[in-house]
């Protein structure tokens, strides 16, 4: 093969391997992602429940207050049956007015709380069901990733070797040099040349180095570093 050929091949093996280790390391991280999204629909049941709990108490007390205001009343009306005068029967006819007002409001208070509980308790059933499909969703894609691993491992292993054969056309400080470059770059550590331009940083060739790869000359590029080849 021609070296435009060689180096092409390289090129083409360096953005396989690229894209299988892609490949590779996406699967912990949608784990992880789906770790946190399993954490997330745990918090909010926890967040859930404890709203739950503070509405519950706080609907309790609520309750205590109306029936310490209901025994008031009753009390209040008996004293109203036994007023002495008409100036405590107004007095007391006020105090039950007001009460009775107080009662009304408290009583509308506490059906808020039961209806607020009767939305958490349904809120809570449908964040249990989150958590429940989060982990499924994680206990789903960690089969498919552990079956898919071994064979891009394979793939991996197969990449490198065939690319260390590919490397053979790279001798003394080209090698060193590319080295360095895919250190530096990765898969992107070669460009091919089209039209006389860089395709990695699109600077042109000074007419010397178009002659010199033509003449298969390995060059890098003056301006990005990249290992140039001629586009096929």
């Amino acid at each position: 093969m021609s070296v435009a050929a060689d180096l092409t091949e390289l090129h083409r093996l360096h953005s396989a391997l690229k894209e299988i280790r892609e490949d590779l390391s996406r699967g912990p991280r949608q784990l992880k992602i789906r770790d946190q999204v399993i954490t997330n629909a745990k918090n909010e049941v926890t967040s859930k429940q404890e709203e739950l709990k503070q509405t519950r108490l706080a609907a309790d007390r609520k309750g205590l207050e109306l029936k310490t205001l209901e025994a008031k009343l009753v009390d209040l009306r008996g004293k109203l049956n036994q007023a002495a005068s008409n100036r405590e029967y107004d007095i007391l006819r006020g105090q039950i007015e007001a009460d009775g007002a107080a009662k009304a409001v408290m009583e509308d208070e506490i059906l808020d709380y039961l209806d607020r509980i009767d939305r958490l308790q349904k809120e809570i059933v449908i964040a249990h069901e989150r958590v429940g499909q989060a982990e499924a969703d994680k206990k789903s894609y960690s089969a498919q990733f552990a079956a898919e691993e071994p064979v891009l491992k394979q793939k991996e292993a197969d990449l490198v070797g065939r690319m260390a054969t590919a490397e053979k056309v790279l001798t003394g400080e080209t090698l060193s040099q590319y080295r360095r470059v895919v250190d530096a770059h990765g898969a992107e550590a070669m460009a091919p040349v089209e039209n006389g331009v860089c395709t990695g940083c699109y600077v042109a060739l000074r007419p010397q180095q178009r002659v010199q790869l033509n003449n298969g000359v390995l060059l890098f590029c003056s301006s990005c570093g990249r290992l140039l080849y001629l586009s096929e």
